[in-house]
């Protein structure tokens, strides 16, 4: 069962994503884009596609989630191939890498949008306690994080999936 202050997070979520317009969801397989993907297309009504990027370093299990949600929920779902490997920047690891990763994931869904969407991403409040690289790339690209603009922390992320009933989502460990 939700709390009320779960139940107050979802609604500030969903207000935001009925008003976006139509949207590009970058779907990594965690718990927080998952649960993003899921709310997106439940509040914009089909009008939400969702996007992976397979490469050696994204796990298997986190593709055959996607892959499973997006089948069960009949998610519009454009697997894709974000490049990053070919990124010689990305491949001397730097610190910031995940800079690089980013930037080609975020240009490789840009790339591919048709018409005019809103990129979100899964970005919650707590993420931005980290050092995250990836976000300067979101700038850049104009992604939303509609769970920092809901003041949503992860714990709200998890109590929103286990609303949904995505308790395999609900309990997967934190991964930047």
């Amino acid at each position: 069962m939700i709390d009320e202050h779960a139940l107050a997070d979802l609604e500030r979520l969903s207000d935001i994503l009925r008003t976006t317009g139509p949207v590009a969801v970058a779907v990594s397989g965690g718990i927080d884009s998952l649960t993003l993907a899921f709310a997106a297309h439940r509040c914009r009504e089909g009008d939400a596609v969702m996007f992976h990027a397979v490469s050696p370093a994204v796990p298997q299990s986190s593709t055959n989630r996607v892959v499973r949600y997006s089948e069960v929920e009949g998610w519009q779902l454009k697997i894709i191939n974000a490049g990053e490997f070919d990124d010689k920047r990305y491949l001397q690891n730097p610190a910031n890498r995940c800079f690089y990763c980013k930037d080609n994931l975020y240009a490789a869904i840009a790339g591919r949008i048709e018409g005019e969407r809103q990129l979100l991403s899964g970005t919650n409040l707590d993420d931005l306690d980290d050092w995250r690289p990836g976000l300067k790339a979101a700038e850049a690209y104009s992604v939303r994080h509609p769970f920092v603009e809901a003041q949503i922390n992860k714990a709200a992320v998890r109590a929103i999936a286990r609303h949904h009933q995505m308790n395999d989502v609900a309990e997967l460990p934190s991964a930047p």
